[in-house]
């Protein structure tokens, strides 16, 4: 290797940085410079595929893990001690002894972070060390490993195989230079996406020289900006021609790429590691831990004013204001435990605990999808019961989002379908709003992957009903109606099938008629891929449609329904079998892909018999409504809505050719943009998606199971139910009666659309909005867009100071982070906001338990836990030996040894309050869901208020009064030592802070009593053990065979019976007070007594009150 100066190394450094920071980069093929040093290598300045993502190296753990760990104020409060405690004039302690709690708990801490970056380590080696192909001089691919890949390498990459970097797409096996990949990785999406070829290049390795530019990496998965410079004119290229890091190849033998992203690939970037939330419960624990650094200050204070009062007092020479000085350290390293150093540690063990039993509940498991619920974010479980606000979308989230097509309107006639309102049902509806509603899908077959059969579709009805008559035995004995199949089959309308024929035969060999262009709009407007399953995904020689949304499917169904069959699909053509059996090739000119700001798709084609330039194009009613001629099927739309379809609008338009060759000039030069290339492709879109012919369709999204129940527990538990849709007025106020969301004796109710809601969000109408939604007892707010819900989440959380909770199924990710907690659906369609969500569920349904049961649970056992927490350490030590020292001169002695003050935390009470923490139950699960109002007690200020965090305080003062004061009195005029005076203390203490919990736990298991019990074994097992060994251990006062004759002597067991019934009386009063006055909860606790029957009954009294 050839020696560089350090200014050399510098100055190419500099370099390195400049042409990573560039917004375009330019990229050179690797080949020609293979085996050179690399100083010559074009490429060099981007970074390799290695990936790197421990922390720490071993040399270097344990300073940078301390540094880390010191970020955490408590951590370095309690070193700060340790280390005072070294200065003789002010230490407490033996220095050691001190330095023994915080050891343990960064030891612990570090211990933790050290398993999970050794397993992150792993993890990298395990991905680094991935076989790959890069193509070599020697004219081959060698095999070699992803950590070897660099921007600048040809990459190959076989069927089944995971794409090891961002490739630009350059080769395929397929012939028609197509490549099928699935990002189930990336977005959580498991249907097959296409990716082609870059256009007009001929790929060979050897004599690739042209130039790639392309823009700086980003983490936009959706957007890619690329050009390829040969010697001629250059070839613009899209994301549709890029293949994603983390992509997995599928139904393609091979593909070649060329490295545009090596480290910097977007599923990289897109890696930010988990999100970190504060629970509202936590911020009011600081605020506590603030009021206890007060009062420890005050009781410090307390102890340093006697050297000023009784000059000499403490026995120190020093003048008064020195010898109070020193006395207020002392006292704060004798009563640093006032601050729980091992609350944090606790806390975090008893969340994850929490998060265990919630994720193994059988009932939030969807036998469906396979799937339990997640908990992503680890710390916020709490926050699930005190939400006051939930926001719901509607597509996939209420609804299945798996779309049955039921109703179209052509030419301004309608046909109804009523064939396939009977199938859905499985029988004669009463009314057709129980057939759109009132139904609960079967849970078998996940995806819009649809097995088409080459049928003819005049005796589809015959077979189907056929079919249908053989299913029905066996979904009796279920409680769902739909099997996937029942969903995806469409019966033709007979009315409408006698038109088809009509046109069939009258429009000859033209093929163009409003009924046959309907129907191949069906088939040729959408991305749905054909594929012949291979590997895994083989099901006999059938095709097999993988659809990108569930509308896209129900209506390539709906086409194949009336024997408009999609066969194949390529970048440059579309098969279609007509239903006379002849097969129509039209060539594929442009596809104008779906956007949020157009809300419409349209596919530009040739037709094959009349030659002209076809455009179809589906969207939202009103997203095409307004690019038409003559909007005849308005009436029809308007109907469609009312009764709860989801409504899409299919059209047509012959563009010339003249003004097609103006278009495509246009278009390629927006294609081969790098600025503003978003806006010049939408421009393009925009000029040719005019004067369009209309076709509308009628679309069922139906229910998701025990939607309304859901809504109608959740609104009992005291929370407000927004929904925000994107759909029109009509639709949603169908769906919103259907949910029961809106109901009939609602007093008020607002519906809101997007336009209007714009107004009412400015700064001056703000306020006035927000006080009429909280009056309302429904809000439903339609045809607004995503940056709207997410402003509507933001405005009431803040305007009301709410516990807000927003939930979707889609890809609302905006609002899934704005709100206090984000819960995603893994629906049909996109996965991003279960990515970006803090917990994700598989149904609406699971929300009700979610929330009224586990959302309680936490809540309830978390904020008792820690109210326990503070009561102990202040009842335990700082009370004892801040009375303690106004007997011994305020001298900083402690009358407990100092391995047993050290263990009394440690381990004889560290184990039951997690253990509280972790399974207490106050009230069972069947009572919680069975009586909603319940979950009320946790809203607003909750159980984790400002009085009851004092009273527990004052109740700890007073315990400690009793626990010291009456061992005093029994002993005041006799000779025992310091220790024996301790011993009995410390005893006492244990048994009142144990029997104080085993008042508070509701629901006692084994485990209660095996955690509970032991923690007395252990005490005195340890205890007995030190006074047998201690000998010298704490000079001049040893504590050695001193709790042996406390055992022998049955004054201390009278002093431990007495002080432990008289320091509990107040509590054991106001426990029993319950009892007298009953709360809810108390109420709700008798309930679960009862047998089942009886339960029930006195449930639906409690409720009809």
């Amino acid at each position: 290797m050839t020696w560089r100066s350090p200014l050399a190394l510098m100055r190419d450094a500099l370099r390195g940085q400049r042409a990573r920071e560039k917004d375009l980069r330019n990229l050179v093929s690797n080949l020609p410079y293979e085996g050179l040093e690399k100083a010559k290598q074009p490429n060099r300045h981007f970074p390799s595929n290695a990936i790197k993502t421990t922390k720490y190296t071993l040399l270097l753990f344990i300073p940078m893990n301390l540094f880390e760990q010191f970020h955490r104020l408590a951590n370095i409060y309690f070193v700060g001690l340790a280390i005072l405690n070294f200065i003789p004039v002010v230490n407490a302690f033996q220095p050691e002894v001190a330095l023994i709690p915080i050891c343990v708990i960064l030891s612990l801490t570090a211990l933790k972070d050290a398993w999970e970056d050794f397993r992150r380590y792993q993890s990298d080696r395990k991905l680094n060390n991935t076989p790959c192909l890069i193509y070599s001089k020697e004219k081959q691919f060698m095999e070699r490993r992803w950590k070897d890949v660099r921007v600048g390498d040809f990459v190959k990459v076989v069927c089944n195989e995971i794409v090891p970097a961002d490739l630009l797409l350059l080769h395929t096996s397929d012939p028609n230079s197509v490549c099928h990949i699935e990002t189930a990785n990336l977005d959580g999406e498991t249907n097959l996406k296409q990716r082609t070829v870059v256009s007009g290049l001929l790929f060979e390795p050897e004599s690739f020289s042209g130039i790639v530019v392309c823009e700086k990496p980003n983490n936009n998965l959706n957007h890619f900006k690329c050009y390829e410079k040969p010697d001629k004119e250059r070839a613009g290229a899209g994301i549709e021609s890029l293949l994603l890091r983390g992509c997995t190849v599928r139904n393609t033998d091979h593909a070649v790429g060329f490295v545009v992203y090596a480290h910097e690939t977007k599923s990289m970037l897109n890696n930010n590691g988990p999100r970190y939330k504060r629970s509202k419960l936590e911020r009011k624990l600081n605020i506590d831990v603030i009021f206890c650094v007060i009062l420890l200050f005050t009781m410090c204070l307390v102890g340093a004013l006697p050297p000023y009062l009784v000059p000499d007092s403490s026995g120190h020479l020093d003048s008064p204001s020195l010898s109070g000085f020193y006395m207020f350290f002392t006292l704060i390293i004798l009563l640093q435990i006032l601050i729980p150093i091992s609350l944090y540690v606790s806390i975090e063990l008893v969340k994850i605990g929490q998060i265990f039993f919630v994720t193994n509940d059988t009932d939030l498991f969807d036998e469906e999808t396979d799937s339990r619920i997640q908990c992503k974010a680890l710390n916020i479980t709490e926050d699930l019961g005190q939400i006051e606000y939930v926001f719901s979308d509607k597509t996939g989230t209420l609804t299945e989002n798996k779309m049955v097509f039921r109703r179209c309107s052509i030419m301004g006639t309608e046909y109804p379908h009523k064939e396939n309102i009977r199938l859905a049902v499985l029988g004669e509806p009463e009314s057709e709003e129980e057939v759109i509603f009132d139904q609960r899908p079967q849970s078998l077959q996940t995806g819009w992957s649809l097995d088409a059969e080459d049928t003819n579709p005049r005796d589809t009805t015959q077979r189907r009903g056929s079919r249908h008559r053989s299913k029905v035995t066996g979904i009796a004995q279920s409680d769902v109606a739909f099997s996937s199949p029942l969903e995806t089959e469409v019966i033709p309308d007979k009315k409408l099938l006698q038109q088809i024929s009509r046109a069939e035969s009258s429009s000859g060999s033209r093929k163009t008629d409003p009924y046959l262009d309907f129907f191949l709009a069906l088939a040729i407007c959408n991305t749905v891929v054909v594929s012949m399953a291979t590997a895994q995904r083989r099901r006999s020689d059938n095709l097999r449609y993988e659809a990108e949304s569930p509308d896209e499917a129900a209506l390539v169904y709906a086409a194949k329904a009336y024997g408009f069959i999609l066969l194949a699909r390529t970048p440059d053509s579309v098969t279609v079998r007509l239903p006379s059996g002849e097969d129509l090739v039209f060539k594929v000119l442009d596809t104008l892909t779906f956007d949020s700001n157009r809300k419409r798709m349209s596919v530009l084609v040739q037709h094959p018999i009349t030659k002209e330039y076809v455009l179809y194009t589906k969207g939202a009613d009103y997203a095409i409504m307004e690019l038409l001629g003559t909007p005849y099927a308005q009436h029809h739309l308007d109907c469609y809505a009312k009764e709860g379809l989801r409504t899409l609008c299919v059209t047509k338009k012959v563009v010339s050719a003249k003004v097609y060759e103006s278009w495509s000039v246009d278009r390629q030069r927006a294609l081969a943009a790098i600025d503003n290339k978003e806006e010049l492709i939408m421009d393009t879109a925009v000029q040719l998606e005019t004067n369009l012919s209309l076709l509308a369709t009628g679309i069922e999204d139906r229910l998701q199971e025990n939607v309304p129940d859901t809504i109608m527990a959740l609104r009992e538990a005291g929370i407000q139910v927004w929904v925000l849709t994107g759909d029109k007025p009509e639709t949603a106020v169908n769906i919103g009666y259907a949910c029961r969301l809106l109901e009939e004796e609602d007093l008020i109710a607002l519906v809101i659309d997007g336009r209007t809601l714009t107004m009412a969000l400015s700064p001056d109408l703000q306020e006035r909005f927000v006080d009429l939604a909280k009056r309302c007892r429904s809000v439903l707010c339609c045809r607004v867009t995503p940056l709207q819900k997410s402003r509507v989440v933001k405005v009431i959380r803040e305007k009301l100071k709410v516990m807000t909770l927003a939930v979707d199924g889609a890809n609302d990710v905006n609002m899934i982070q704005a709100a206090d907690i984000g819960i995603g659906i893994s629906g049909q369609e996109g996965m991003q906001a279960v990515m970006a969500s803090d917990f994700a569920i598989s149904r609406f349904r699971h929300l009700k338990k979610l929330l009224l049961v586990h959302g309680h649970w936490c809540y309830t056992r978390l904020a008792n836990m820690i109210i326990y927490f503070f009561y102990k350490n202040v009842q335990a030590y700082v009370n004892l030996l801040f009375w303690y020292q106004f007997f011994c001169g305020f001298s900083g002695t402690a009358m407990i040894d100092y391995w047993l003050m050290i263990f009394f935390n440690l381990f004889f009470t560290s184990a039951p309050p997690i253990m509280f923490g972790i399974m207490d139950k106050d009230v069972s699960a069947e009572v919680l869901l069975g009586v909603p109002e319940l979950y009320r007690t946790g809203q607003g200020a909750g159980e984790y208020k400002f009085s009851t965090f004092w009273v527990s305080i004052l109740d700890a003062f007073y315990q400690s009064l009793v626990c010291f004061f009456i061992p005093y009195l029994a002993y005041q005029d006799s000779d025992i030592d310091i220790f024996t005076f301790g011993t009995p203390l410390n005893t006492i203490s244990l048994f009142t802070i144990l029997l104080h919990l085993s008042i508070e736990i509701k629901a006692w298991t084994v485990v209660h009593w095996v955690i509970m019990l032991g923690s007395v074994a252990l005490y005195f097992v340890v205890t007995l053990a030190y006074s047998a060994i201690c000998v010298t251990c704490n000079p001049p006062s040893n504590p050695y065979w001193i709790l042996q004759s406390q055992m022998a002597d049955p004054m201390f067991y009278l002093i431990c019976l007495i002080s432990t019934v008289v320091a509990l009386l107040p509590y054991t009063f106001h426990v029993m007070r319950n009892s007298i006055t009953p709360s809810p909860i108390v109420q709700a606790r008798h309930l679960d007594r009862l047998d089942h029957s009886e339960r029930e009954q006195w449930i639906k009294e409690w409720r009809s009150f």
